[in-house]
């Protein structure tokens, strides 16, 4: 139920006309030289002090301020751009692997739960499953110059990209000519 806001102010207003209130304060000085401050008079060197002080807040507004404070918040507020990003490796990074292994670390601005899933595309396929993880091991990779992207999916759907990277990978050839082993001259 939505009520206006003159409302509980007008009723404030009233409340604190009708409330204002005058206090009075005793103050006496002791045998010691101790300044004391009271309500009520003591002895005949009182002085009296008449302070104008202001009433509290009624119950009412503070209810109705956290209402509204309540049905502010409920409504859901707008998330930035979904966003994901390579950690390792960096672009132009050469990797050293004779067993053509790549390990892939990402970062995400949403939680990768059920609802989001990650995919690793290398050279332009999709190389692996769609996980909930943003930690990816790549195997038996061939060597050379590969690019590597990420995609953020959320029901399906890409919501969101990496850059594009460029990796080297380096390992060994299994096809390499070793020269004959030198024999002595005799």
């Amino acid at each position: 139920m939505h009520r206006p806001l003159f409302i509980p102010i007008g009723v404030s207003l009233l409340f604190f006309t009708l409330t204002l209130q005058a206090t009075t304060i005793y103050s006496w000085v002791d045998k010691n030289g101790v300044v004391h401050f009271t309500d009520q008079p003591n002895a005949a060197h009182t002085k009296v002090y008449e302070l104008n002080t202001p009433p509290s807040a009624p119950l009412s507004t503070t209810v109705d301020e956290i209402e509204v404070t309540k049905e502010k918040s409920s409504t859901p507020e707008a998330l930035p751009p979904a966003t994901i990003r390579f950690i390792t490796p960096s672009h132009e990074q050469t990797l050293r692997s004779n067993a053509g292994h790549i390990d892939i670390t990402a970062n995400s601005n949403r939680e990768i739960t059920k609802d989001y899933k990650v995919q690793v595309v290398l050279d332009g396929n999709s190389h692996l499953a769609l996980q909930n993880s943003l930690t990816f091991s790549l195997f038996d990779i061939d060597r050379g110059s590969h690019q590597l992207q990420l995609q953020l999916l959320k029901d399906g759907k890409v919501i969101a990209l990496s850059n594009s990277i460029t990796v080297y990978l380096h390992r060994a050839s299994t096809t390499r000519i070793r020269p004959p082993a030198a024999s002595p001259k005799l």
